[in-house]
């Protein structure tokens, strides 16, 4: 293919059951002139032969297979393969706008960006829901005048979008130059990808629509199994760290308190969603005893902090072993629990006394229509009409 102005890369592992869905689905895009690039996980499934089949429906279509490996090897694989001139990385089970390309690229090409990011939201496959969620786009903190970069956002560059790689199109000659691609780990393989193009990036711009939807609530992604290797949110950071270190930044204020601001938010997030009790424990001490002395993170006043439950949080974690950081956080739910239903009860008495009302009101509506039906009423209306036609008259020959 010649001119193909956007590479999909997307990694498969065991995705039969929604390949076709998801490959429909790119295939419909509004851009066309684009090659979709999937790398089979050595799937135990029959996903290789959905693919195949798909390319050969689909010619703008290349399926590759690797040993089994994990997302961010996929990933790399498939940069190596693209010629398209932005690359998006997206994930083989989500779902997406059909425009998602198409206003992707036309913004990045508009203002020459080296990443445009683009707003999302999460879909929850049980109950059929779409949630919206801020960490997404935080609008508030892009700035008015587009493009931006780090030097003109400063602190919030890793804040205003969170490290999904699924929202952000990157210019491939960016990344080429800048040397970027996906940490071979089993999970958090998209931290230092998408921390080191925020930060070495000189125009971003952004889409302020939700064009991704990011599900939730299903067994077979990543994050469900978190817990088989919990320490690799903590080895992205060290790999961050390394790199910022190289490129000369990480003595940049702004640098700094970005950074760190993303080992807590990161640390935090990796610790609540394990679902092993040893897994979360080793996260928890290996971070404690020797990660953030290694990742030269030092505990700051709160306002150096953007989120303040984060803050104290961090100030529990200081002064708790793991299963203490547990214990505190369950009194603390059940406490959010009881105040959430003792506001719902107040708000049953208040539904209650408006329902009341209502019914008063409706039963007085209907002892008015009521009297209105009655030939008493309709003799005394007519009358009373007559009356103020007579009363207007006498005005009129007064004023005259």
């Amino acid at each position: 293919m010649s001119n193909v102005k956007v590479s999909v890369i997307i990694p498969f592992y065991n995705g039969g059951e929604y390949a076709n869905a998801t490959m429909n689905a790119l295939s419909a895009q509004t851009l066309r002139d684009i090659e979709i690039i999937c790398v089979d996980d050595e799937s135990t499934d029959d996903t290789y032969n959905h693919l195949i089949e798909f390319s050969k429906i689909d010619n703008r279509v290349s399926v590759y297979k690797q040993k089994k490996a994990n997302a961010g090897a996929a990933r790399n694989l498939g940069l190596q393969h693209a010629k398209g001139e932005y690359l998006l990385f997206l994930d083989s089970d989500d779902l997406y706008e059909s425009d998602l390309l198409e206003k992707l690229y036309t913004e990045a090409k508009d203002k020459d960006a080296d990443i445009c990011v683009c707003d999302a939201d999460q879909y929850n496959v049980v109950s059929g829901e779409y949630i919206t969620k801020p960490q997404y786009l935080r609008r508030k903190f892009v700035p008015e005048q587009l493009p931006f970069s780090r030097e003109t956002i400063g602190e919030y560059i890793l804040y205003f979008t969170n490290s999904a790689p699924w929202n952000k199109m990157v210019k491939r000659e960016f990344m080429q130059q800048h040397h970027i691609s996906f940490q071979e780990i089993a999970r958090a393989n998209d931290q230092y990808f998408s921390i080191m193009c925020l930060m070495l990036a000189e125009r971003i711009t952004v889409v302020k629509e939700r064009l991704v939807h990011y599900k939730v609530n299903q067994e077979q992604n990543l994050t469900a199994k978190y817990s088989e290797t919990p320490l690799c949110s903590y080895e992205a950071m060290l790999k961050v760290k390394e790199a910022l270190q190289e490129c000369g930044l990480l003595n940049q204020p702004d640098v700094r308190k970005a950074f760190d601001n993303k080992i807590l938010n990161l640390f935090l997030y990796s610790l609540h969603i394990q679902n092993d009790l040893d897994a979360f424990c080793e996260l928890y001490n290996a971070m404690k005893v020797e990660g953030f002395e290694k990742l030269d993170f030092s505990i700051r006043d709160e306002e150096y902090y953007f989120s303040k439950l984060e803050y104290q949080n961090l100030c529990y974690i200081t002064q708790c072993s793991a299963q203490e950081y547990l214990l505190t956080k369950t009194i603390e739910y059940r406490d959010t629990i009881a105040r959430k239903n003792t506001f719902i009860k107040d708000c049953n008495k208040e539904i209650a006394k408006l329902q009341k009302e209502i019914e008063r009101l409706e039963k007085k509506e209907k002892e008015l229509t009521h009297i209105k039906s009655t030939k008493r009423y309709k003799v005394i209306w007519k009358l009373s009409s007559y009356a103020s036609k007579l009363l207007g008259r006498g005005k009129k020959k007064g004023n005259e």
